[in-house]
């Protein structure tokens, strides 16, 4: 071997190393995380198609019990773009259809263990006539949630805390219109999303949990738990609450969430039917 070859010898097998290091590899499909559910009634959630078998439906509706609540504009302000957002905007806490049906209640089981694996195709949450779209959305842990904005030339910004306090912040990024902000939930419970950018009324929610076992009521009032194995289980309820307790500075404050659970017996290839509803005192029956 000619000796200027000799020479780059070390330099060549080091370059190959090298090479062989950062060869690109197919990335890896996200596998849901496992991690405590809220509460703490199942410390795990494990994938199990041996129980599916003869699984069930837990299916109902969430109404609102007498007159629907009156509908109340929250005025937008100078600070507000109302050349874009409009002189006021619709309150998004509470939405009740002319018959009665109540959207956006979450419904779940807190005490599975075992069962389908979680669907983990990303969720979106718009940014659209300066309200978010959906106004909640429920996901499983490991999921993504990919925040968009389609009010042309406006600035928003999505400000996310978990909880329902300014105490535990997950993240607050800048959104203009056409980016998309991408983030992979890592922890089960509830988080709290608003806007930074003067738009003091715009709200949302996302649930997390460790399974998939969980819907948000649609415009019809209606939820379905599908591929539920049998057993006896916790079904709880949750809807934001509604009632405006106090102002900080421009931003409403809410009362509390309304929450209750029963207990669902599914049996063999079963379906179970589980009604709730609302009144104006947030009593659920």
């Amino acid at each position: 071997m000619p000796e200027n070859s000799m020479k780059h010898l070390p330099l060549l097998a080091l370059l190959s190393l090298i090479a062989c290091r950062r060869a690109p590899t197919a990335p890896a499909r996200p596998t849901p995380v496992v991690t405590p559910a809220p509460g703490g009634d199942v410390p795990i959630y494990q994938v199990d198609a041996t129980v599916l078998t003869h699984a069930g439906v837990i299916a109902g509706t969430v109404r609102w019990n007498g007159p629907p609540p009156a509908v109340v504009p929250t005025p937008v302000g100078v600070a507000g773009n109302p050349d874009h957002c409009g002189a006021t905007q619709i309150d998004p806490t509470l939405v009740v259809s002319a018959d009665g049906a109540v959207a956006n209640a979450v419904l779940w089981l807190s005490d599975i263990g075992r069962g389908a694996a979680p669907d983990l195709t990303p969720a979106t949450v718009d940014q659209r006539e300066c309200r978010y779209e959906p106004h909640v959305v429920a996901v499983p842990v490991g999921a993504e949630v990919r925040f968009g904005n389609s009010d042309h030339g406006l600035m928003h910004n999505v400000h996310a805390y978990y909880g329902y306090d300014d105490d535990d912040n997950w993240f607050n990024q800048a959104s203009p219109q056409g980016l998309t902000v991408t983030k992979r939930v890592q922890r089960a419970g509830v988080a709290r999303l608003i806007c930074d950018a003067g738009h003091v009324w715009m709200l949302a929610y996302l649930h997390a949990f460790t399974h998939p076992y969980f819907a948000v009521t649609d415009a019809m009032g209606r939820y379905t738990l599908r591929a539920v194995p049998p057993g006896r289980y916790t079904l709880r309820f949750w809807h934001e609450g509604w009632t405006r307790r106090a102002m900080e500075g421009t931003r409403a404050r809410f009362s509390p969430p309304v929450e209750t659970s029963r207990v669902v017996e599914v049996s063999p290839d079963g379906a179970v039917t589980a009604d709730f509803s609302l009144g104006p005192d947030a009593l659920v029956r």
